[in-house]
């Protein structure tokens, strides 16, 4: 499973759901600067926590999309 992360599909998945990044990533026990730098791309997303809120946002948008 690759780590890159589509920001467009992503923040289109979220407000599908009626919520938007901070709350995403505070509900989910992650900060939002992590989540934010994620999906910006500053953050590369090999390992650890980077990588989890990857994955996590990547099956949003495959749940949204399905």
């Amino acid at each position: 499973m690759s780590a890159a992360v589509d920001r467009n599909a992503v923040l289109h998945a979220l407000h599908k759901r009626n919520t938007n990044l901070r709350k995403w990533s505070e509900s989910e026990g992650y900060g939002y600067r992590n989540a934010s730098n994620v999906l910006r791309g500053t953050s590369r997303a090999h390992f650890g926590q980077g990588l989890e809120i990857a994955q996590k946002l990547n099956k949003i948008v495959e749940e949204e999309s399905a």
